[in-house]
């Protein structure tokens, strides 16, 4: 009766309506045994954190002072802290280690992903900027800690809204900022896991994409072969990672409904399926081009082997699809030239503004400074506007007036023999007179 029970289980399981439920009911961990024993266990999403306040302001190692709760996880919660020994004291980020499920076998496999959280961290942080920095491991008072880089930026579930379509520029260029970094990490032979929008952030000061969150991840060939682990987020979680046997290409296929999600403004879980094939439809409530539409229906087949097997092949087939496709290419010259378009906008406006700020501040400081001389000098001191009056203007209005006298003297005097002696005498008179 039970191999019946478990036969039909097994069976109803296969088909696509039924297994996507299904991952839609539980969390992200569970540990799955061996076929002869068949124990499964799950952790709940639900459960509250039980060191929410009793953290608040609690210093760890004497540096790391809590600030405040940012979430919880299966294996434990996670904190907002600062580091009381650098300058500034910076913020970075606390994980503590407690499961929610008591169950020894839980706690061993949770224990297990925490190490090698940090030892992931520590292997990968420091050799690429957009993956976190680790900056301590450690045990105080029975619990176990890690302390990594804090990312000052926001998750991608700020920019991918529910009921939003992303234009194929910006999805192009997403896709393409996921898999570089991402390409690195399978590059070390290691599967993530668990990338959804939550764990993608966009960093402030660079704008770059960070994966953060490595508490789910798994080394190819570290676990024994008769106990696997299966870990993920429904809807962004393949069939065969839901099995416990994740491959580099689940990743693929998680990094593959953000996009497909950030196109449709659908999340997963409302998007249908296949019931024949299991394949995701959902290009009818997307305005995307073909190439773009076939590089993400690869990346999210039903079944891992018809998928690209790494973030490298992936990469490689959408620089190759842009080298190739008029219409990709066209995406990213377009988004190329509205950024090149909008730097230079922005570098107009600033010199405009600072052209017009420095004419303006000059043309201030002409005009106080001639008001303050007028008004400083006294009645019948000239100054400077009047000197500047009488070397310019007067000059002129002299020697008009001394040529006019002359020649009425010339005329009006014809009875003298000498004239020049005459001009002479006048002009001299008139210079007197002026002076």
């Amino acid at each position: 009766m039970v191999n019946k029970l478990t036969s039909s289980i097994r069976h109803m399981s296969q088909n696509p309506l039924v297994r996507k439920t299904l991952r839609s009911r539980f969390e992200t961990v569970k540990l799955v045994g061996s076929e002869e024993s068949g124990d499964t266990y799950l952790l709940g999403s639900g459960i509250r954190n039980r060191h929410g306040y009793s953290f608040a302001r609690k210093t760890l190692r004497n540096r790391f002072e809590i600030v405040k709760h940012l979430g919880s996880g299966g294996s434990g919660d996670t904190y907002l802290a600062i580091d009381l020994d650098l300058p500034g004291q910076p913020h970075c980020v606390v994980k503590h280690f407690h499961p929610k499920d008591p169950n020894p076998a839980v706690v061993a496999i949770a224990k297990s992903l925490f190490d090698r959280e940090a030892e992931v961290l520590y292997q990968l942080g420091n050799d690429h900027d957009q993956i976190p920095r680790l900056f301590a491991h450690f045990n105080e008072d029975g619990d176990f800690y890690l302390v990594q880089e804090f990312i000052d930026g926001h998750a991608l579930t700020q920019e991918i809204v529910p009921g939003q379509h992303l234009s194929e520029n910006a999805v192009l260029n997403l896709l393409k900022d996921i898999l570089e970094v991402l390409a690195f990490v399978h590059q070390n032979d290691i599967i993530h896991r668990d990338i959804k929008p939550q764990n993608l952030m966009r960093r402030y000061s660079d704008q770059k994409i960070v994966l953060i969150d490595f508490g789910s991840i798994k080394k190819i060939g570290a676990l024994g072969a008769g106990l696997t682990i299966a870990v993920g987020t429904p809807g962004y979680m393949p069939s065969e990672q839901a099995k416990g046997k994740p491959k580099l290409c689940s990743d693929i296929y998680a990094v593959g409904m953000i996009c497909i999600q950030a196109l449709t403004g659908l999340v997963p879980e409302q998007l249908q399926e296949d019931p024949n094939t299991g394949e995701v439809i959902w290009r009818d409530q997307a305005q995307v081009s073909d190439a773009l539409a076939d590089i993400l229906d690869t990346m999210v087949r039903d079944r891992y082997n018809q998928r690209y097997q790494s973030a490298t092949e992936a990469l490689q087939a959408l620089n190759f699809a842009l080298e190739l496709s008029p219409s990709l290419q066209s995406s990213s010259i377009n988004q190329k030239a509205d950024d090149s378009y909008f730097l230079s906008y922005k570098n107009f406006i600033l010199l405009l503004g600072i052209g017009l700020g420095a004419t303006t501040s000059l043309i201030v400081l002409v005009l106080i400074y001639t008001f303050i001389n007028t008004g400083t000098s006294p009645p019948n001191q000239p100054t400077q506007l009047n000197n500047f009056r009488e070397k310019l203007v007067e000059p002129r209005i002299t020697n008009v007036n001394v040529n006019s006298l002359v020649a009425k003297s010339v005329s009006n005097r014809g009875a003298y023999k000498n004239s020049s002696t005459i001009i002479k005498t006048t002009k001299k008179k008139i210079e007197l007179y002026y002076n």
